[in-house]
């Protein structure tokens, strides 16, 4: 039967859609980890730029609050941060990819599910033919 065949087509692609989009819910929400890990080294950042030379600073190696460098400490916030818009960038890219993905997936839905209407109201009028014809 063709038109069991296109529903399963059709659901095949809804599958594929579904997919997508829980694929591009995860990207999201690691995508809002990232900015507030980002929020959070900025704000250490503009801490840090307060300080003078003169200031102590300590970061936490395991339990222990180990004295640390002014400039270090600038330079490893540094380093963060660019590694962290670097990831962001990324995952705005694969987002961009995965919602393009889901929208053609969906017009391709729409167009199959259009098909089948089209395919079935044919049908139905070829059935109203035939018996059209069988009464006379």
């Amino acid at each position: 039967n063709p038109g069991s065949n296109m529903a399963a087509a059709v659901d095949a692609e809804v599958a594929k859609f579904r997919e997508l989009q829980t694929e591009i819910s995860e990207l999201r929400s690691s995508q809002q980890t990232l900015i507030g890990q980002q929020n959070e080294n900025e704000m250490v950042k503009q801490e840090l730029d307060l300080l003078d030379d003169s200031s102590t600073v300590y970061k936490m190696v395991g339990p222990v609050l180990m004295k640390n460098d002014l400039d270090d400490a600038k330079q490893t916030v540094e380093k963060r941060l660019e590694y962290i818009t670097g990831e962001i960038k990324k995952l705005d890219k694969k987002v961009d990819v995965a919602q393009k993905k889901a929208e053609e997936t969906g017009q391709k839905i729409q167009a199959m599910q259009s098909a089948m209407q089209q395919a079935a109201a044919e049908a139905a009028r070829a059935a109203a033919q035939q018996h059209a014809q069988g009464a006379s």
